[in-house]
């Protein structure tokens, strides 16, 4: 068996969190246009904060018209939140602990920040302790779909003698095509089809190249790499 690694995204795949994003959750909190809340969005990812003080200040200086008064009050509402919202998808940890088990490494690469990162820790300690690596888009300050990040994870791996390197996640474009492009193999859980429409069409009319493999949601994924061989 090949010395392999699973790199895992997290949200949507290994947990469910709040029902919308939090750019959107913070968009709609200070009254935001779309481009404000792009803009607030990609400081939440990429910003290595560990305090919402922290986040607050850098979302006053992007927001000058804004009460930064009101932006703490609403960055600390939402941080407490977004460390309470996170829940395990069922079987994630299992599925963890199988290809441990088996001898593979497993590491995260994900569009997170703080908060949500300590909900995660919380909701899944087995699954962030057993991981290898960690590539997280606010401490290395760049996010998915860039493949520098993706790059920087398959370095790393290479660097460990690691022959095959998984992709695992829900979205195709932000996961599975930049993971491919860098030179990963891709499981795509499509645990929400209705938002890949327009994805699913394009694989089919072969505009876009298929994952190496698509499972319905992540309880299937052992079934998936059992029959590749690797569990």
């Amino acid at each position: 068996m090949e010395k392999t690694v699973f790199f895992f995204d997290i949200g949507h795949t290994l947990v469910t969190g709040a029902q919308a994003s939090p750019r959107r959750l913070l968009g709609a909190a200070l009254n935001l246009d779309e481009t404000q809340t792009k803009t607030v969005g990609r400081l939440l990812m990429t910003l290595p904060a560990t305090e919402p003080e922290t986040v607050a200040r850098a979302v006053s200086a992007s927001l000058p018209t804004c009460d930064p008064a009101v932006i703490l009050r609403e960055v600390r509402r939402l941080w407490d939140d977004q460390m309470e919202c996170v829940r395990e998808i069922p079987g994630a940890t299992r599925l963890v602990q199988r290809l441990k088990a088996a001898g593979h490494a497993v590491g995260l690469i994900s569009n997170i920040w703080h908060p949500f990162f300590v909900g995660f820790q919380r909701s899944c300690p087995e699954i962030e302790s057993s991981a290898d690596y960690r590539f997280l888009s606010y401490r290395e300050g760049i996010k998915k779909p860039a493949e520098a990040l993706f790059g920087k994870a398959l370095s790393a791996a290479r660097r460990d003698g690691f022959a095959q390197i998984w992709m695992v996640g829900d979205s195709y474009e932000l996961d599975i095509e930049p993971a491919r492009n860098a030179g990963m193999l891709g499981l795509w859980v499509l645990c929400r089809p209705e938002r890949e429409r327009g994805l699913l069409a394009d694989i089919l009319n072969g505009t876009k190249p298929a994952p190496e493999g698509c499972v319905p949601d992540l309880g299937e994924a052992a079934d998936f790499f059992q029959k590749k061989g690797l569990l």
